[in-house]
């Protein structure tokens, strides 16, 4: 009577152990400010703004979190991630035990692989960069693995079909795939896809009496949590002018395009070959035996999910939909690969040469370092505590800008973090921010308008060619003081108007000469007392985000002086490049363009622009 005892502790033991250990590691690296990654999931979760489909549970979480008396706005909606981070590992701490015990791991043994396999994942780069932040992805991970665990449950031929709790389970289970659904629509469609390769491949399947009240309660879940994105538009105040539009906007045109990322780039980066190696020969070992293939069935599908569909390059701006198909298939090679170190370890056991079992322990011991290198890994890319520049970003920012200045933002990270600062801080609500990518929004437009009536030359001309004019861009800044990002496609008469003002190019009505845009005090991302930058040094783990908006906003001003032959202080901006980016191509490209144009003495000014793209 002992042995079921003490399996039980052991098991409890290792299973508080492996979700304490996950959830203190990432609420230890959780930043308490602002981060540009979860800009647009705060103004949708804190502020109620309705930006696009999905996020639907995430935002019910984030709204009860909210409530807690800890910290700021930005550090409870991460507690919603942190939080989904502690369920996904205790899912799949449950998930790898139940399917070691199918595999009739030693008892034992099962136990520490179990945790094993759970703290890979959660400790792994991927999951991390997910539970620091608010909006991540562990919200819809955690929901299909729960409904995956419970599918394989319910699912066991041991069990009997049509019992109460076997009903019971079966109904979560379609109410796990319509909060799925409503949350992030591929990890929906991978969680149907998991229950109905199970269902095929299960001894039982679902009984046919509990089919339609599966499809039904997948219905009512999903419109329940779906009802508020439809009945929020309709709410008056929503969010000042613009915020009615955006409630109503398809938010596409705001995606950030990126090299898209194959899987098995990633799966190599994050697990190693020799692990990888491992998780696919414990799919073999689980699909030759008939008794595991129901078990085994879900990690194939899932990675074969991530394979087919591959993931956008990490911008580390914005979200990619399809992150939580790279955290499940992360999650499922860490269950196949404790099935196939079950395997070897039982085999080397059993083994009659001298230091078989020696070696046995070695490969568990090979397996648990898997877990340590990925948690010091994770340290070095997801520790955003002392993540900071973001907040000293925006204090720089808003700072310099006049009263009741126009942004005309071409970048979707710009434009987040602006509409974050006003809709949860309430800091400038004078600012009227215009975002060149929903400009051809019918309903966008017609918010702008009576804001501000001069925008209407602007916007006519964005509807008509594309691109902005100098006499719609002087209408408004007439008046309205005009702050602009720098566009490749203007015209060098409309650039004569542009001059450095903070991190921002000021739009002039007239055109300015080579000393109006002359500044003594420098550029305030090259002066050595800056917020940004000594947020940008101090920081243990490197923050790209900020990095790569920082370096964005040199190149422009870059650009921009070069074009009217200030070499000198185009040089200044290129040093403060330098120090962000030592190998950028665009620090080459103006440097030998730059050094050529002194060569030949020319006054003229040198074309830039052209290697923003890079």
């Amino acid at each position: 009577m002992s042995a079921p005892r003490l399996r039980s502790r052991l098991d409890n033991l290792i299973e508080i152990l492996v979700v304490f250990l996950a959830v203190t590691i990432g609420l230890w690296r959780t930043s308490a400010g602002p981060q540009w990654r979860g800009d647009m999931a705060a103004v949708r979760d804190l502020h109620l703004v309705v930006i696009d489909f999905g996020g639907a549970v995430t935002t019910a979480l984030t709204q009860c979190f909210g409530l807690l008396p800890l910290g700021s706005l930005q550090f409870r909606a991460a507690l919603v991630s942190v939080g989904a981070l502690g369920v996904a590992t205790w899912c799949l701490f449950r998930l790898t035990r139940r399917v070691l015990e199918q595999a009739r791991t030693p008892r034992r043994l099962a136990p520490a692989l179990s945790g094993i396999a759970a703290l890979i994942p959660s400790l792994s780069p991927s999951w991390q960069l997910e539970a620091t932040v608010g909006g991540g992805a562990l919200v819809a991970v955690a929901l299909v693995l729960a409904g995956t665990w419970l599918t394989l449950e319910v699912s066991d031929p041991h069990q009997a079909a049509m019992t109460p709790l076997a009903t019971r389970r079966w109904l979560a289970i379609g109410a796990l795939v319509g909060a799925t659904m409503a949350e992030s629509l591929p990890a929906g469609v991978a969680l149907l896809a998991v229950v109905t390769v199970a269902s095929m491949t299960a001894i039982r399947p679902p009984p046919r009496a509990l089919r339609w009240p599966l499809a039904g309660m997948a219905t009512v879940a999903a419109a329940l949590l779906l009802a508020p994105i439809w009945l929020r538009p309709l709410a008056p105040g929503n969010w000042g002018d613009v915020g009615r539009a955006l409630s109503r906007a398809d938010l596409g045109s705001l995606a950030v395009t990126a090299t898209r990322k194959l899987a098995l780039h990633a799966w190599f980066d994050e697990i190693g070959l020799v692990s990888l190696g491992i998780a696919a020969f414990g799919l073999a070992f689980g699909l030759m035996r008939e008794r595991l293939r129901v078990w085994v069935a879900p990690v194939v599908t899932l990675a074969l999910i991530d394979l087919i569909y591959p993931l956008a390059g990490a911008s580390g701006l914005t979200a990619d939909p399809l992150v939580a198909l790279r955290c499940l298939s992360l999650a499922m090679f860490a269950v196949a690969g404790a099935l196939g170190i079950g395997a070897i370890v039982h085999f080397l056991w059993h083994l009659q040469v001298p230091m078989a079992r020696s070696a046995a322990s070695m490969v568990v011991v090979f397996h648990l370092s898997v877990a340590a290198v990925a948690c010091e890994e994770a340290g070095f890319a997801a520790d955003r505590s002392q993540h900071h520049a973001a907040r000293a970003w925006t204090d720089d920012a808003l700072r310099v800008l006049p009263d009741r200045a126009a942004v005309l933002v071409h970048s979707p990270a710009l434009a987040w973090r602006l509409w974050s600062a006003q809709a949860l801080a309430g800091e400038r609500p004078d600012i009227l921010v215009i975002p060149v990518p929903l400009l051809n929004h019918g309903r966008v437009t017609a918010n702008l308008v009576p804001a501000e009536p001069s925008v209407s030359k602007l916007l006519r001309d964005y509807a008509l060619t594309g691109k902005a004019s100098e006499f719609g861009l002087s209408a408004l800044a007439d008046q309205r003081p005009l702050l602009v990002e720098l566009d490749e496609t203007w015209s060098k008469d409309l650039v004569g108007h542009l001059k450095v003002e903070g991190p921002w190019l000021r739009y002039v009505p007239a055109r300015l000469g080579r000393s109006d845009r002359l500044s003594s005090a420098g550029h305030i991302f090259t002066s050595a007392d800056n917020r940004v930058l000594s947020g940008l040094h101090d920081a243990l783990s490197r923050d790209d985000s900020s990095v790569r908006i920082v370096v964005k906003t040199l190149k422009e001003h870059t650009a921009a002086l070069s074009l009217f032959g200030m070499f000198r202080a185009a040089d200044k901006l290129l040093d403060g490049i330098e120090q962000l980016t030592p190998h950028d191509a665009f620090l080459i490209g103006a440097r030998v363009r730059l050094a050529t144009a002194r060569v030949r003495k020319s006054s003229r000014g040198v074309e830039l622009r052209d290697l923003l793209r890079y």
